[in-house]
This record gives structure tokens, sequence and C-alpha cells, in this order.
């Protein structure tokens, strides 16, 4: 089980909110619920509604997506933040490969930190921004 401090410092690292400030983290950090998935456990599949962000502590894990290549997730990633945000359904099936480790933020709490504190809703943002110009999603530029 991670400490306090030790989730701070995680999402100090994680790629969507590494720009944030310390007391945002700290803020995010409390709202999280670590939680386990075993070898081969669904995190989401396919038209289920997103209700929560998911970050990997440790593990791996596998998403599909009709038409795309299947992709590994590993310590860092973050998984269902465009649907979250789009207010929609998952598109995809993230599946644990291993016994995996993981931090869930339930859309709940996460809409209302980001209400309360501008800035964690701006590093989000500039996260979620260049993970997508990462993943070559080069229209993204365009919008």
């Amino acid at each position: 089980m991670l400490s306090a401090v030790e989730r701070v410092l995680f999402f100090m690292r994680a790629g969507l909110t590494s720009e944030a400030t310390t007391d945002a983290l700290a803020r995010l950090a409390a709202s999280a619920a670590e939680v386990e998935a075993e070898r081969g456990q669904r995190l989401f599949e396919p038209g289920q509604e997103a209700d929560g962000l998911w970050v990997i502590v440790d593990g791996a894990v596998r998403v599909d997506v009709e038409r795309a290549a299947p992709r590994l997730a590993e310590p860092g990633d973050w998984l269902g933040a465009l649907p979250l945000f789009a207010g929609g359904e998952h598109r995809g099936t993230a599946t644990a490969l291993v016994t995996t480790r993981l931090l869930r933020i339930d859309r709940t709490e996460l809409y209302d930190l980001l209400d309360e504190d501008g800035e964690l809703a701006r590093a989000l943002l500039t996260g979620l921004a260049r993970a997508l110009r990462a993943a070559g999603a080069g229209f993204v530029d365009a919008l």
C-alpha cells in the first residue's frame, strides 16, 4: 500500500500530472483508491461507461481497441482519460497481463477536484494534449 507521500511522488512522475503542483497532487492522491487487478482481469470493456481514471503503479495492462494495434500500458501510464473527459463509453478493453497495482480516481471525485482546482485542471489538460500528440494523432494540432 502506498503512503500519501509515495502517491504524490508517483503522480509527479506520471505523464498526465507531471506539471501539477505538490498541493494539487496531494489532493489528487488523497482521492485515489489503490486497487489490484489479477492477471486476466478486465479493467473496462467496450460500451462500458467511463466512470474513472486509472494509472498503473506496477504491472502491465494490454489495451485493445478495434482497428488499432494492441498497446502495452506500463507503470506511470494512464487509462480511460479520453472517454472520461468526452463523457462517453470505453471503446476498448483493458486487461491486466500480470497482477497489476493501480490507482483509480472516481469520475465524480475527479470532477469535483477539477472544479475546485484550476491548476490541476490545466495540468491534466496539458498532460492529455501531450499524450495525444506523442501518440501520433496529428489531427490534434489542427483542433
